[in-house]
């Protein structure tokens, strides 16, 4: 190789004595949050590919290679509520500024906004907000969707624990990649 030439070798030691391919395959905590969030929703968009009834999902084709039969089977149910809490946590975490501890602010957030959603679908709570909302409001896109949100939804138990879950597992993510940050094989 001519001197000036670069070291192209992969395997090459760079001068703190680390391997090049090394470097390279290491992500940023939110890399990694943000990896876990994309895969998460990946999972969540297939649920509504192949599990749900294409009529009832907004923005989201129907494919017919995937409507043979039941994928994720009874976990379709819970597993968008699941999957909502814990990639938008990560999401979130991701984007706020780095600190000296984990984000877990943003899974509280996340926590209570999908709860929050979740109990606008409870029947007396339904009624409550359709009252609640103006007459002349309904007409606004984003008030629109949530009372249609609301009233084709159903409540449903399992999606208070698949929500909690979810933001719990976003909280474990943090604190791993958190500690693997802090102390390196420390998880």
């Amino acid at each position: 190789m001519a001197p000036g030439t670069p070291n192209r070798n992969p395997r090459a030691r760079r001068p703190d004595g680390r391997a090049a391919a090394q470097v390279l395959v290491r992500l940023s905590p939110e890399g990694v949050a943000v990896a876990a969030g994309l895969l998460a929703l990946a999972v969540g968009a297939l649920v509504y590919l192949a599990d749900r009834d294409p009529a009832h999902v907004m923005a989201l084709p129907a494919f017919a290679v995937l409507a043979t039969g039941p994928l994720f089977g009874a976990a379709a149910d819970w597993l968008p509520s699941f999957v909502h809490a814990f990639a938008f946590s990560l999401f979130t975490a991701a984007a706020w500024p780095r600190a000296l501890r984990p984000a877990y602010g943003a899974c509280v957030f996340w926590w209570a906004v999908d709860l929050a959603f979740e109990a606008a679908q409870h029947p007396p709570w339904r009624a409550a907000l359709a009252r609640a909302l103006p007459s002349g409001l309904d007409t606004l896109a984003p008030a629109n969707w949530v009372a249609r949100y609301a009233q084709q939804g159903r409540f449903d138990p399992m999606d208070v624990l698949a929500i909690t879950a979810g933001a719990l597992a976003a909280a474990g993510l943090l604190y791993c990649v958190h500690q693997l940050r802090e102390t390196p094989h420390a998880c």
